[in-house]
C-alpha cells in the first residue's frame, strides 16, 4: 500500500484527466479509507472495511464495484468525494501491482530479509514522503484538503474523516530521503489506476 503523500499526488496527477470540480471533495475522498488509522495504526479488520477490501484481488474489484452501484444517490451529491475515495482503493491496488513487487526486489537486493520487508517498505515510504511533501503538487493538495468538509462516506463518518484530515493538513516528515522510490514510480501507479478506474 502507498502512503498518504503518494495519494495525494496520484490525484493531484490524474484530477484533470478525471474531470474533477471540487477539488477539495476529491483530496478529502483520496485520504478518506486511512482515517481508521486516525488512532495508530488500525486492526487488519478494520483497514479491510474501510478499504471494502478482501485479500484476493479480484473478489475486492467486485466490492469496489458493489459499493459504486450502492453509492449512485451519494456520488450524485458529492461525486467528487466518492471519485477520491474510489481512486484511493484504485491506486492501493495498482501500487501493489506495479510498484511493490520492484521495492521488495530492491530490499532484497540490500540484504533485507523476507520476514523484515514489510517493515523496511515503510521506511523507504516515509523518506519518499520527505521528498514529496516538497512538492507542488503535495502542498496544492493539503491546501485543498484543509478547505474540504467532510463527510460520511463508506465506513468512515464525516467525524472522524475531519480529524484524520486536520491530521494530514499538518503533518511533516523528518525521515531521510528515500533510497529507491521516485517520481516514475507515482507515474506508473497512476496510469494503472486510471485504467482500472476508468475501464
Amino acid at each position: 500500500m502507498p502512503s498518504i503523500a503518494v495519494h495525494l499526488c496520484v490525484s493531484s496527477m490524474l484530477a484533470e484527466r478525471l474531470e474533477i470540480v471540487s477539488l477539495e471533495d476529491f483530496f478529502l475522498g483520496s485520504i478518506a479509507p486511512d482515517s481508521v488509522n486516525v488512532n495508530g495504526f488500525a486492526s487488519q479488520e478494520q483497514r479491510y472495511s474501510a478499504h471494502i477490501r478482501s485479500r484476493d484481488v479480484s473478489i475486492w474489484l467486485k466490492n469496489i464495484e458493489a459499493f459504486k452501484a450502492e453509492s449512485k444517490s451519494r456520488i450524485s451529491e458529492r461525486k467528487d468525494l466518492c471519485s477520491g475515495f474510489l481512486l484511493h482503493l484504485y491506486t492501493d491496488i495498482a501500487w501493489d501491482e506495479t510498484v511493490q513487487p520492484e521495492l521488495f526486489d530492491y530490499l532484497r537486493s540490500k540484504g533485507v530479509a523476507e520476514e523484515r520487508l514489510n517493515e523496511k517498505k515503510w521506511d523507504e515510504l516515509r523518506g519518499f514522503d520527505s521528498a514529496l511533501s516538497k512538492s507542488d503538487e503535495y502542498k496544492q493538495a493539503a491546501a485543498y484538503l484543509a478547505k474540504a468538509e467532510p463527510a460520511d462516506i463508506g465506513v468512515i463518518s464525516a467525524e472522524l474523516l475531519s480529524q484524520w484530515r486536520d491530521r494530514i493538513v499538518t503533518l511533516t516528515y523528518p525521515y531521510p530521503p528515500s533510497g529507491f522510490l521516485n517520481a516514475e514510480h507515482i507515474r506508473t501507479a497512476a496510469e494503472r489506476a486510471f485504467e482500472l478506474m476508468t475501464k
